[in-house]
């Protein structure tokens, strides 16, 4: 049943409630400029963040209406109304703490923005403005997060209490860039030739490039970039144009849509060939990856994709959580 659960909730959490609770009113920590919420009365969380926490209920978590407690402050930048976080969830029942769903058990942490139609309005209200590296619980009733609909997934009634404690991981960078900065590098000479427009790519061209694509990962800088470097298990934002060896059109460009993305980097959420590649390139920076199948979708076809294709991207870093 918990597995059962487990593999029901990530869809239930993309659920947005028609309605939601109000965070509590609070008080500030006088050390600290992070506003740190209510004691949930009868909750006690322990462990380290990043990893999977340990609650105690004693009486049981019963509240009418939602409550926020920051069980510890971060010291990073701060979680931001309409921008994006990428933090872990442990969902549990508040009668009595048991676990009913746990981000790290799925090998991936969550990434949302902070905006109504994606997210719960209960934990955008609870992690707004909380900054990275803090652990937040909210208590709240089934009602309140799910909305008069409740989460008959769970056996648990709309008056019921849940228990979120949340670990912020990254928040989405604040400083971008609008393009490329830094020193220009030649690239080989059977490499794809990046075609662009200003500092938007528009295409590559294989003319010069081997037919048959290579078969080992390939990091090839165009322009080097001095600003500080990306970070796994941190959000990046980038602009990417990616193609199939030899397409003459791309399968996904963020330049197309002219709004760079802010993606997780190194925490199982990308291609391979990413999580590999765009830890430690420097902001400013535009490399070509070559990502064969093993590094990419492998087998699997996607959109737009064949099985075993070798892809290409171009990828622009242009801000990082640092």
């Amino acid at each position: 049943m918990r597995r059962l659960l487990a593999l029901l909730l990530p869809a239930l959490l993309l659920t947005v409630a028609g309605c939601g609770g109000d965070s509590s009113k609070s008080t500030s920590d006088p050390k600290s400029s992070v506003d740190m919420g209510d004691t949930i009365k009868g909750l006690s969380v322990s462990g380290d963040f990043g990893k999977e926490p340990k609650l105690t209920v004693n009486p049981a978590v019963k509240v009418d209406k939602p409550v926020t407690q920051v069980i510890s402050a971060g010291s990073g930048n701060p979680v931001l109304a309409g921008k994006k976080a990428m933090f872990n969830i442990y969902l549990a029942n508040g009668a009595d703490g048991k676990k009913i769903y746990s981000d790290l058990d799925q090998g991936t942490p969550m990434q949302k923005r902070m905006k109504e139609d994606e997210f719960f309005k209960v934990l955008i209200d609870a992690m707004t403005g909380k900054p990275r590296g803090s652990r937040v619980a909210v208590a709240a009733t089934v009602e309140d997060v799910w909305g008069s609909a409740g989460a008959p997934q769970l056996k648990l009634k709309k008056t019921d209490t849940v228990v979120f404690v949340i670990d912020i991981l990254s928040v989405e960078p604040t400083k971008v860039l609008s393009g490329p900065k830094g020193k220009t590098v030649k690239a080989p000479a059977t490499a794809p030739v990046v075609k662009q427009t200003g500092a938007k790519v528009t295409g590559l061209d294989f003319a010069k490039a081997p037919a048959k694509p290579p078969t080992k990962l390939q990091v090839i800088p165009l322009v080097q970039g001095t600003g500080p470097k990306a970070v796994a298990g941190r959000l990046v934002t980038f602009n990417y144009y990616g193609a199939v060896w030899g397409a003459k059109a791309p399968f996904d460009s963020s330049f197309s849509r002219g709004v760079p993305e802010p993606f997780g980097v190194g925490v199982n959420g990308l291609i391979p060939a990413w999580d590999k590649t765009i830890p430690g390139l420097r902001v400013g920076s535009r490399v070509l990856i070559i990502a064969p199948p093993a590094d990419a979708y492998g087998s699997r076809a996607q959109a737009k994709i064949p099985a075993n294709s070798t892809l290409v991207f171009v990828v622009d870093v242009l801000g990082v959580d640092s």
